[in-house]
């Protein structure tokens, strides 16, 4: 006699229940809303490593720290002018996201945790060129902005670690209200 994982709730309707649990931090909470698709790539991202309680230790660490290094490129973008501010962009992320990518060697969390860390700096981006491309976007999950590029940075990159920090919850929170229990073949 085997024994099976079965769901007490199924995938489809808990789903559906996470991402209706998700809507009040992406649309109630003015310039402090989430941004929830990036939220929901880290959600993903919690499948895509298992959708095990482990999988939370690779969100919730390395995608803030690829959300980190992007923060570090936009200070030096505010910081440190080279030229015009598409040279100074080109110049900086250049350098940044090639320190990202190189410091991956030193450590094997990265190998397993690449989607994360990736997807952090990718999300960072995301919100950095979104703010910047459509002026101050407050309240659509760029975090409390308040103009100052240099703080704005910072404040994007606590926002973004947020987003992805609430996805991997959501992950967790998606297969926990299934209540799996295990039953006997």
């Amino acid at each position: 006699m085997s024994t099976k994982t079965k769901e007490t709730i199924p995938l489809w309707l808990a789903v559906a229940i996470t991402v209706l649990f998700s809507l009040p931090f992406g649309t109630l909470l003015g310039k402090y809303n989430l941004a929830l698709w990036a939220s929901f790539i880290a959600w993903a991202e919690y499948f895509a490593l298992g959708a095990k309680p482990e999988a939370l230790k690779y969100i919730w660490i390395l995608f803030p720290l690829g959300a980190f290094w992007m923060g570090v490129f936009a200070t030096f973008v505010a910081l440190v002018p080279i030229g015009g501010t598409l040279t100074t962009v080109a110049v900086w992320i250049f350098v940044w996201v090639a320190v990202a990518v190189f410091v991956m060697r030193f450590h094997p969390m990265f190998q397993k945790g690449s989607l994360p860390y990736f997807n952090g700096l990718s999300m960072y981006l995301a919100l950095y060129f979104g703010l910047y491309a459509n002026g101050a976007n407050i309240g659509a999950g760029q975090g409390p902005i308040v103009g100052n590029p240099v703080v704005d940075a910072w404040i994007l990159f606590v926002w973004a670690s947020l987003a992805g920090i609430f996805g991997g919850f959501l992950g967790w929170f998606n297969i926990a209200i299934t209540f799996p229990r295990p039953v006997k073949e």
